[in-house]
């Protein structure tokens, strides 16, 4: 009864995702691609043999990455889907021809059916919680085993996943729960997991490293940057890069040269943060359209996608966005990887259980508003020591957790072995 009412609102829906996908287009013209993929029509070069990989956007696909790749150097073929095209970006970055990939099939009774008849993949990881019923019911329907990996489920969400009336079944029907910690794995029992199929295994984005192309890319950063002191703002949202804007005045004054790099989540968004900069009495320059940086440059905005990895090795002190307003966080261990000291605002609930670990370590500042973070940002940049020891201290963060990826292809594979 409650698949059947679910089944029908996603296709009451339909018209309104493509409508979405179609305003989308406007600004990110890959949500215009491939829309027949979104309708399950993919069709396996391997039908029978993948291993299917289920990666939402670039942050998850990122993380996946190692993974996938060490299941492909054990011989098992992968097929990788994702919903946005940033995330079909980076897998054809980072994989290439290595791995099939295409857009996941939305939720509808027909178009999972179409997309598991074209492909038949021998088992399902999904990476952190890309939970969707009517896909895990089906694979459960034709004895495909399904597994989370990297799972997590935040307070806020468990509490409507526990009003929703598919949820018991749909964790039940797993053959692995595999949870970044303790907490995440105690909201997954309430749901219905079943208890011997949750396992704690880490985050494997503490596995993570370079993407191809790294050292080339750290290169033009280098020569660009020159040495100069440089505050990155990364994965920023509206409104957090005038707080970055409004900070740079107070640190000109002692740091003549400081350079300060905006990397907008969204790079669709770059005319709205130049016209953000020159409001607030600066003229930016663009990666895209910069071949060389003059001292009196100020401000570079990175408007291409890929790059800011390589920037985070120049950088002394960056702020990790969609924390300052509430999104939620991103990923903060690219900067602390690169032994770039760390700042985020208030909202952590994306990345809460990893940054919990580098608050008590004293390995990362948080900050209540813009207003704390001018002051965090000029204590950090002029006290080298205690940036010093901030960042060493996040490094013994980071090395404590590796060994994720090693832990969760060890349970993948057992589950392979007795398919």
């Amino acid at each position: 009864m409650y698949s059947f009412l679910y089944s029908c609102l996603i296709y009451l829906a339909i018209p309104l995702i493509l409508l979405r996908l179609l305003k989308r287009s406007i600004k990110e013209e890959g949500y215009r691609r491939s829309i027949k993929e979104r309708f399950g029509s993919f069709r396996s070069e391997r039908p029978g043999e993948m291993v299917w990989i289920h990666s939402v956007s670039a942050g998850e696909t990122i993380a996946a990455a190692p993974l996938v790749q060490r299941l492909l150097d054990l011989g098992y073929p992968c097929l990788v889907t994702n919903l946005t095209p940033t995330g079909r970006d980076r897998t054809r970055e980072l994989l290439g021809d290595s791995v099939e990939n295409c857009y996941a099939p939305y939720d509808t009774p027909g178009a999972v059916r179409r997309f598991l008849d074209n492909n038949r993949p021998r088992l399902l990881v999904t990476i952190d919680t890309e939970l969707w019923p009517n896909i895990l019911a089906a694979c459960a329907l034709r004895g495909i085993p399904t597994a989370l990996v990297n799972g997590r489920m935040a307070a806020r969400s468990a509490a409507g996943y526990a009003r929703f009336p598919l949820t018991r079944p749909m964790l039940q029907s797993m053959a692995l729960v595999a949870v970044q910690t303790e907490p995440h794995a105690e909201r997954f029992r309430e749901l219905g997991a079943d208890e011997t199929k949750i396992l704690v295994t880490g985050s494997i984005k503490f596995d993570g490293d370079y993407t191809p192309g790294h050292e080339d890319r750290l290169a033009r950063a280098r020569e660009l940057t020159a040495g100069r002191p440089v505050l990155l703002g990364a994965s920023t949202h509206e409104g957090e890069e005038q707080a970055l804007l409004d900070s740079l005045p107070a640190l000109e004054g002692i740091l003549p040269n400081v350079l300060l790099i905006l990397a907008p989540r969204h790079t669709h968004r770059t005319d709205q943060v130049r016209k953000q900069c020159q409001s607030s009495g600066f003229q930016p320059c663009c990666l895209s359209e910069t071949t060389k940086l003059e001292n009196a440059d100020r401000v570079l905005i990175l408007d291409v996608m890929g790059q800011l990895e390589s920037y985070f090795p120049v950088t002394r002190v960056a702020f990790i966005g969609g924390s300052l307003i509430p999104v939620g966080g991103h990923n903060l261990l690219e900067a602390v990887r690169a032994r770039a000291g760390v700042i985020m605002g208030p909202h952590l609930d994306n990345v809460e259980d990893i940054t919990r670990q580098f608050i008590d370590r004293g390995a990362m500042r948080v900050v209540d508003n813009s207003v704390e973070l001018g002051e965090e940002i000029m204590g950090l940049m002029l006290d080298e020591d205690g940036l010093s020891c901030m960042v060493n201290a996040a490094g013994s963060v980071l090395d404590d957790n590796r060994g994720s990826i090693d832990r969760n292809v060890e349970l993948i594979v057992k589950i392979l072995e007795v398919e």
